[in-house]
């Protein structure tokens, strides 16, 4: 993902407390943040939520940062951190259908007016949520930054807090566990009830 915002004395007048400054940020990038926080989720009122509670955090936190921030990398930390934690309260993890589209695996594709193509298309996308449902938290994270935020290695590494080279590290084996899950259920007819050894034991992968 680029630069969202390219005049950085704005970002700085917001650093000093401009309202009116944060506010131009809140506009450009309440959208993108809220679509990430909804495919972490999987629903609105979540979503919503979340994004007020990040921006707010945001603003309270922004007079302590340096002038070389990366708005948009720090911003999508506060909201992963934020998904994070109410799922792990939850002990749930509930994911939107991904587009189907991890790596070389599966072809992104727009929905037709072919019935019997986007009815394909629906139990696709309703396979890789099954798949992705069952893999480390960690993993889909990764996933969702790159795949659907289309972030690079070193932007990753900034939200999550670890190097370049070991995001680079955890999206290889990402998407191993997403193909060694996805051929499991492919086998099991996908039939979720049979794979449930699987989410343990993928899930403790590292």
């Amino acid at each position: 993902m680029k630069t969202l915002l390219d005049d950085a004395s704005l970002v700085e007048q917001a650093r000093q407390g401009d309202e009116v400054a944060f506010a131009a940020i809140y506009d450009h990038f309440q959208k993108p943040i809220y679509s990430f926080i909804y495919r972490l989720m999987g629903n609105s009122e979540d979503a919503y939520d979340i994004t007020q509670d990040v921006f707010v955090k945001a603003y309270r936190a922004l007079s302590k940062t340096t002038p070389d921030l990366n708005l948009s990398a720090w911003l999508h930390r506060i909201a992963s951190n934020a998904c994070m934690d109410i799922l792990r309260r939850r002990k749930i993890v509930r994911w939107l259908p991904w587009d189907p589209a991890v790596h070389a695996n599966i072809t992104p594709a727009l929905d037709t007016d072919e019935p019997e193509y986007n009815v394909e298309l629906h139990e696709t996308r309703q396979q890789v949520q099954l798949v992705l449902s069952r893999m480390s938290e960690k993993y889909r994270l990764c996933l969702v930054l790159r795949e659907y935020q289309d972030m690079s290695c070193d932007e990753i590494a900034v939200v999550i807090g670890t190097s370049r080279a070991a995001v680079k590290s955890l999206l290889f084996r990402a998407r191993e566990q997403f193909r060694e899950i996805y051929t499991e259920f492919e086998s099991a007819g996908w039939k979720a009830g049979t794979i449930v050894k699987a989410r343990g034991r993928q899930g403790d992968k590292s």
